[in-house]
C-alpha cells in the first residue's frame, strides 16, 4: 500500500468513531484489538477484541506487515475468538493484495484459534483456505495449542 492510501485509510479510521481515534493513537493495544511481538517464538501476535470496520479492519492489517518487516517476523498468532465477522470485501481485499504483500514481506506461517462467530468462523475459514496455497496455516481449539505448533515452525 503506499504512503497516500495509508494516510486516506487512517483519516477514514479517524472519522468513523472514537474506538478508531484510539486505534491510530494505538494500535498495539486499543478497543478493536492488541498487536504485539512475541520474542519467544518470534511472531506477530494479534488478538481481535470486537468487530472492526472495513476500514479498522484493513489499517490493523497495514500495522501487522509492518511488524513482520519491523522485526523480520515469519509467523502471525491471531486469537479470532472476538472476531464476529469479515465481510466479503475484506476477504478478497485480504486474498487478492494483503496476502500477496504480507509473503513479501516474510510471511510463512499463521496460527489460529476460531472465532466464536459462526459469520467469523465461515469468513475466516473461506481466508484461510486461500491462504493456504502459499502459507503454511492452522486452526486449534484454543490459542495455546495454536502457539505451541507456531513456536515449533521452522524459520
Amino acid at each position: 500500500m503506499n504512503t497516500g492510501s495509508l494516510e486516506q485509510l487512517r483519516r477514514l479510521v479517524e472519522r468513523e468513531s472514537i474506538d478508531g481515534v484510539k486505534l491510530l493513537e494505538n494500535p498495539n493495544d486499543n478497543p478493536i484489538c492488541s498487536l504485539c511481538y512475541d520474542k519467544a517464538i518470534r511472531c506477530v501476535t494479534i488478538v481481535w477484541r470486537r468487530y472492526a470496520t472495513s476500514a479498522q479492519y484493513r489499517f490493523i492489517h497495514e500495522a501487522i506487515i509492518q511488524m513482520l518487516q519491523q522485526y523480520q517476523a515469519c509467523k502471525i498468532l491471531g486469537d479470532d475468538s472476538d472476531l464476529p465477522v469479515v465481510h466479503a470485501e475484506d476477504q478478497q481485499w485480504i486474498i487478492h493484495d494483503w496476502i500477496p504483500r504480507a509473503k513479501a514481506a516474510g510471511l510463512k506461517a499463521v496460527a489460529t484459534n476460531p472465532s466464536l462467530s459462526f459469520f467469523g468462523r465461515l469468513a475466516i475459514s473461506s481466508i484461510q483456505a486461500r491462504m493456504a496455497r502459499d502459507i503454511a496455516i492452522r486452526t486449534f481449539p484454543n490459542i495455546h495449542l495454536a502457539r505451541n505448533w507456531l513456536g515449533s515452525f521452522p524459520e
